[in-house]
């Protein structure tokens, strides 16, 4: 049988038909797998990025309102409430707690504020700043996990403080290289771990509140500053105004003695012709008391004027204070005034003239009493440090106004109506606290007015006057 061209292409055998390669295909689509999971990884970092990206765009503008926001507050403890409110929103800290140093004369550092749920720490532990854990945080200068930082070579304080917060961070407060403070935070609210944001945005901020808080110390240290060199300005006139009176009184009052002490003597002989005659006899009594009165003023006037060294000795203020209420016992109970003593026990004695204590504190028992004409109730109370004993007088009268405050110590001011006060009894009081080395003060309180005293001790003046 003859084949045609025809017949033979349609018999060619299968083994010679044109096929498409398995393994070519196999190869492009693995190709194309790996590049599509290259892609979806590539998607997953860059969306990944763009988390982080987003939370550090979100975190550095946080830090800059915060920052701005710290910056504007100059007020200490409002700056560190603001600070220790945002760390634990921020991040979502269950507590924290800052330590600083309390002045400048404390080299630990202490609790000065704490926030959030759970034990705070005791106020009256410190921590060396110079010790081997600090020093090694200020040296890393980023936060640390709490629990990374607890060894053998912590001091008892330190294990007391560090013990609160082992889940947590410490968070050194540096500034310009030196460590002045460390927040400590606990753990989270939400059971997770701190992550590397959370560490980043807490050392970008614990920088910007370390300058913060200089700058609020900077602006108390100043404000305080100021203060005091207008109280002593304010001292200092006072000392004048009371050496140019005193000066003036002395003189008056050596003046004034003389003819009184005739005038006394001449009532006297008055008295004796007119015994018989009992209506002249009160009237001699009359003029006696004034007599008497004028004598007080003078008395008055001298103890402004003390050019003589004043001579101390030990002085126990409990008893003083005891022999003034002895003595305005019934002038107090007639008027209906209650008075309440709370004296310090083992107080220590103080360097003083126990007369003029005596007199300082007679004059504002009696400013008390007439303070509240209708009843009330005086409380007297001591405290004392090393150096200082601290006398208040506090009584339920209707206090002082502040407008006439600052005049309330200047020799003849009285709010008293005319006849009824000299005014010299508290520019007294303050002339001869200021001869004890001491101050008094005053101030209003909810209750009524309080006078305050404050008179060094004896350890205190012997080192004073050795100094000297």
């Amino acid at each position: 049988m003859v084949m045609t061209e025809r017949t033979r292409k349609k018999t060619r055998p299968a083994a010679t038909r044109p096929r498409r390669k398995p393994a070519a295909r196999t190869v492009v689509d693995n190709s194309l797998q790996q590049l599509q999971a290259e892609i979806d990884q590539k998607v997953v970092q860059l969306t990944e990025s763009n988390r982080q990206l987003k939370r550090k765009i979100f975190d550095l503008y946080t830090i800059f309102e915060i920052s701005r926001n710290f910056n504007a507050v100059l007020k200490f403890q409002t700056l560190l409430d603001s600070f220790i409110f945002t760390c634990l929103g921020q991040v979502g800290a269950s507590r924290g707690a800052v330590f600083l140093r309390r002045d400048a004369t404390t080299d630990k550092l202490h609790l000065v504020m704490a926030k959030g749920s759970g034990s705070i720490p005791a106020e009256n532990i410190g921590i060396d700043p110079q010790s081997r854990l600090l020093t090694y945080l200020a040296g890393l200068n980023r936060p640390v996990p709490v629990g990374d930082l607890i060894s053998d070579a912590c001091t008892p304080e330190e294990l007391t403080i560090l013990g609160d917060f082992q889940s947590g961070l410490a968070v050194p407060l540096i500034y310009q290289t030196r460590l002045i403070g460390l927040l400590l935070l606990a753990d989270k609210i939400s059971g997770r771990q701190y992550t590397m944001d959370d560490i980043e945005f807490l050392s970008i901020l614990a920088n910007q509140i370390a300058v913060a808080i200089e700058n609020a110390r900077l602006y108390e240290g100043e404000k305080m500053a100021a203060m005091q060199l207008r109280n002593l300005q304010e001292q200092l006139l006072q000392s004048e105004r009371l050496a140019a009176l005193g000066e003036m009184s002395a003189k008056i009052a050596h003046e004034v003695n003389n003819p009184l002490g005739i005038i006394k003597n001449y009532l006297l002989l008055v008295r004796r012709t007119a015994e018989e005659k009992p209506e002249a006899i009160k009237h001699v009594a009359v003029v006696e008391q004034e007599i008497d009165r004028i004598a007080g003023i003078v008395r008055q006037l001298l103890d402004v004027h003390r050019p003589r060294p004043p001579i101390f000795s030990r002085v126990n203020l409990t008893l003083v204070i005891g022999e003034v209420l002895a003595l305005m016992e019934r002038p107090l109970s007639s008027n209906s005034i209650e008075v309440r003593t709370v004296f310090a026990e083992n107080l220590p004695d103080v360097l003083g003239e126990p007369d003029n204590l005596k007199q300082v504190f007679l004059n504002l028992v009696i400013n008390a009493r007439d303070a509240m004409p209708d009843g009330g109730s005086l409380t007297i109370a001591t405290t004392f440090d090393e150096d200082w004993v601290r006398t208040t007088l506090c009584d339920t009268g209707p206090g002082i106004s502040p407008e006439i405050q600052p005049r309330i110590f200047d020799p003849f001011f009285t709010t008293k109506e005319p006849g009824q006060g000299t005014g010299l009894g508290l520019s007294v009081c303050y002339g001869i606290i200021k001869y004890h080395n001491g101050s008094i003060s005053f101030r209003n309180t909810e209750q009524g007015g309080c006078f305050e005293i404050l008179l060094p001790t004896v350890k205190k003046g012997v080192e004073r006057d050795a100094g000297n």
